[in-house]
């Protein structure tokens, strides 16, 4: 088929500048104007960012200057491969890429809505649309009547595949897809591009109306109708990948450190919530799992569900259920007494810092670096940033939610992506808003 092809640069002025500084831990920002737009994904070059606005305009700025240019209309989705070559698709199913000298090029159309694009270790792209999985120009379509097509209020029952909640294309070529139900919980669906099937389920189990003497009983069971999946070696239990590894339906974040252990950060799964009667709110909320290769594709997990309650906390909060206050009264008095201001973190991305060789994350209170011996976590406190909430009910839990991803562009500065903020970049010092 032959295709041909369009481009169009448009450069726009620079519209304005506001300044203003904060106190309680945050820095100081400036918020720069540009398409006055909320953003929906990004990619960066050093110095350069490729942006999809909320409008579905590709646009590209220099974090060091002033302006932007207008690369193509109607972009939903952009990758990077590893020779810095972009990949963006459209809401009509048109494929292109940008080279380095700034030539746009439509490569290929498909006949649906283009959701995401990934990109494998062989530099190749990955469609995921309404219609199916494009991959190496054949579609690959899950059955029907599963989370690709719906979530528990749809009943799973739609004609067209659903956005997931979060999707990533890992180094064992499995896309993840994660969907979140809320208080019906979810699941992860994946797609192994090797072997081109579906999973659909990655939990395994036994028949659920089947009553077992105990948990030993029920493992050996298990391992007898999975035999290839689940390995017992003279230290460990360790499951064929991707099965019984805690990936999360609310997966914030995802990244490998260089040691290939692989990493993720999710809200939902666990959280400790208590009111006193002076209305002072504790909420925490989040998990850190890291998930390691013992053999050549089978991978144990551990994971830490406490790292973000603070030490004066745990015994009233975290440890409660191991602590020598027996008595509820005594503990419910000992809560109201430590509990004298909203104690809020809820847990939202990470991601690994190539320059350091350091895992970070983002959470309500900020960025922190992250240090692991095994799975308990320590965190470093890095700066906060001033994110806001529209909605004001929201002031005390939603910081977490504006934060979508972040990455680095060298040692210490990092590009982040808000909801509410546009796109921030952080020098070392202080932060840079771009809308």
């Amino acid at each position: 088929m032959k295709f041909y092809i369009i481009y169009l640069f448009c450069f726009f002025s620079f519209l304005g500048i506001a300044q203003s500084s904060f106190q309680n831990d945050s820095v100081p920002y400036n918020q720069i104007n540009l398409l006055n737009s909320e953003y929906k994904d990004f990619v960066s070059l050093k110095n350069k960012i490729y942006a999809i606005s909320q409008n579905n305009d590709l646009i590209e700025f220099d974090i060091k200057k002033v302006g932007f240019k207008l690369i193509k209309n109607n972009i939903t989705a952009i990758a990077k491969k590893s020779n810095d070559e972009l990949v963006f698709g459209s809401k009509d199913g048109k494929i292109f890429t940008l080279n380095k000298k700034q030539k746009v090029k439509q490569i290929e159309k498909i006949d649906a809505e283009i959701f995401s694009i990934l990109i494998n270790s062989k530099d190749e792209y990955v469609i995921y649309s309404n219609k199916s999985i494009y991959y190496n120009r054949k579609d690959y379509i899950p059955k029907k009547e599963t989370n690709f097509y719906g979530k528990v209020r749809a009943k799973y029952t739609g004609k067209q595949l659903i956005e997931p909640d979060y999707i990533y294309l890992d180094r064992m070529n499995f896309i993840w897809f994660a969907y979140d139900e809320g208080e019906w919980g979810g699941n992860v669906c994946y797609f192994d591009l090797n072997k081109k099937e579906f999973i659909y389920d990655d939990w395994l189990r036994l028949d659920d109306e089947v009553k077992y003497k105990d948990r030993n009983e029920y493992f050996i069971k298990l391992k007898e109708k999975f035999q290839e999946k689940i390995k017992v070696t003279e230290k460990d239990t360790i499951y064929k990948y991707p099965y019984n590894l805690s990936i999360s339906s609310v997966t914030k974040g995802v990244a490998y450190d260089k040691m290939n252990n692989l990493y993720i950060s999710s809200s939902g799964g666990y959280n400790l919530y208590y009111q006193n009667t002076k209305g002072f709110n504790y909420f925490v909320d989040g998990t850190l799992v890291k998930i390691s290769e013992k053999e050549k594709d089978y991978f144990k997990s551990c994971f830490d569900e406490k790292f973000l309650i603070k030490e004066k906390y745990k015994e009233a909060f975290g440890e409660s259920q191991f602590s020598e206050l027996k008595n509820k009264k005594d503990l419910r008095e000992l809560r109201e007494s430590i509990l004298t201001e909203n104690e809020i973190d809820v847990l939202g991305p990470i991601a690994f810092n190539r320059f350091d060789n350091k895992i970070y994350m983002y959470s309500s209170k900020g960025f922190f670096m992250l240090n692991n011996l095994d799975c308990n976590f320590t965190k470093e406190f890095i700066f906060k940033p001033n994110v806001i909430c529209k909605v004001q009910y929201e002031t005390d839990h939603c910081i977490h939610r504006n934060m979508v991803k972040f990455e680095f562009i060298n040692e210490k500065e990092i590009i982040f992506l808000t909801k509410n903020n546009g796109i921030g970049y952080y020098n070392g010092e202080s932060i840079k808003y771009f809308r």
